[in-house]
């Protein structure tokens, strides 16, 4: 079995790591650090139930593994400090679900040679993400950053879809992840802890997304908000955790990828990440000879492959969770010493994108490179001074 602790056990861990863990093959939780005391009580009072249930539907098919359940639900430890948990437990792969500010934990794993995984973004700003990066390059441990939507089985069929080479040459995508807003959620409207808005909340989901259909072997050669919306504030004022404020973060994001191969082929993306609810194609991808698109059926999704002379058909999705496939991939990676599909290249190729996105609505809505953000980027001196910067360009509208 694969020891794994977690940091942060709130919202993220209890609602979509938490109950997925029992049903991952060959992974423990032995430790949970937090330090919200009330947020640890819950979170080992969920996860021992969940072992507890897992024990009682093994118990008529394997005794073996139902003792394992029950041992694994008795056997969790809790500390109100990461470092007290990573000093005092074997853990061989951190979890970390803490708000960006503290993603920055990670390196603390890498040095000890720990195997990390951390929840989307990356870290707090581009700054602390390549630190992160460095730190794992340097001690030669596994990183997965967490983008469930990698794992997630309409993405994963329609990358399937796309390199049996249905659609022929891809031309162009539309993905966009919108909903009203995290309200009830403080921390997510403060850039001190957040690092953005809904930029970094959920068009992240996009730019990941679409870089994964397209090919991480591609560059991602430049990002530009996209008209009319851009990466804005449409809802200036909202109820947030009780109270009616406004906040700097913005709540829209439109953009601009180009993404380039080796042979000088490229791929156009328009992605959106909303907190205003969705205006752009959910889910479109244009090739050559063909196209995939979803319809909503009851609860699912389906996917639609439709060649260029009007002919649709669906594709059969497997019927898995995202996040218990995403746990799965990185304990299995950590057993076989393999690198994950979604590694630490892609968290910090993401976050430069994010980053690009913030500097194109700055300057104009202007594509701006990759490098021509990091550029920018080191002449900060730290993460909080580079994000307080973006999100005030945004807002303010002023130029660099």
């Amino acid at each position: 079995m694969v020891k794994v602790g977690v940091v942060g056990t709130g919202s993220i861990f209890q609602r979509m790591h938490l109950p997925s863990y029992p049903e991952v093959q060959d992974a423990q939780v032995v430790a949970l650090a937090d330090v919200s005391e009330k947020n640890l009580n819950m979170a080992k009072k969920l996860l021992q139930a969940a072992y507890e249930e897992k024990a009682k539907k093994l118990e008529d098919i394997d005794a073996e593994a139902a003792e394992s359940a029950r041992v694994a639900a008795d056997s969790i430890t809790t500390y109100a400090s990461l470092d007290v948990m990573l000093d005092k437990e074997d853990v061989e792969l951190l979890d970390i679900c803490t708000p960006p500010k503290y993603h920055v934990d990670a390196i603390k794993a890498a040095e000890r040679g720990i195997a990390v995984m951390v929840e989307k973004p990356m870290a707090f700003s581009y700054l602390e993400a390549e630190k992160i990066w460095q730190a794992v390059k340097d001690n030669h441990t596994f990183y997965q950053h967490n983008e469930q939507e990698v794992f997630d089985p309409l993405y994963y069929t329609s990358r399937k879809v796309i390199q049996g080479g249905a659609l022929g040459e891809l031309a162009f995508m539309s993905i966009s992840f919108a909903h009203f807003g995290p309200e009830s959620r403080r921390w997510f409207w403060d850039e001190e802890v957040s690092g953005g808005g809904s930029l970094v909340d959920m068009a992240t989901h996009s730019i990941t997304v679409a870089w994964f259909l397209a090919g991480f072997e591609k560059k991602i050669a430049s990002v530009k908000s996209a008209a009319p919306i851009g990466i804005s504030r449409r809802v200036p004022q909202r109820i947030i955790q009780g109270e009616f404020r406004e906040f700097n973060v913005e709540d829209d994001a439109h953009l601009l990828l180009r993404f380039e191969g080796e042979h000088g082929d490229w791929i156009t993306a328009l992605l959106e990440g909303s907190w205003t609810e969705r205006d752009s194609l959910p889910f479109f991808v244009q090739g050559t000879t063909g196209r995939l698109s979803i319809k909503e059926e009851a609860t699912e999704k389906v996917l639609l492959l439709t060649d260029n002379f009007g002919y649709t058909r669906t594709i059969g999705l497997p019927r898995w969770a995202a996040f218990e496939m995403e746990l799965s991939n990185a304990v299995a990676c950590v057993k076989e010493g393999a690198r994950s599909i979604s590694n630490e290249d892609v968290g910090l190729g993401t976050t430069a994108a994010m980053g690009a996105a913030y500097l194109s609505e700055i300057k104009g809505r202007a594509a701006v490179t990759l490098e021509e953000f990091q550029d920018y980027a080191h002449t900060f001196s730290d993460g909080l001074e580079l994000v307080k910067a973006l999100i005030k360009g945004v807002k303010e509208g002023s130029g660099v």
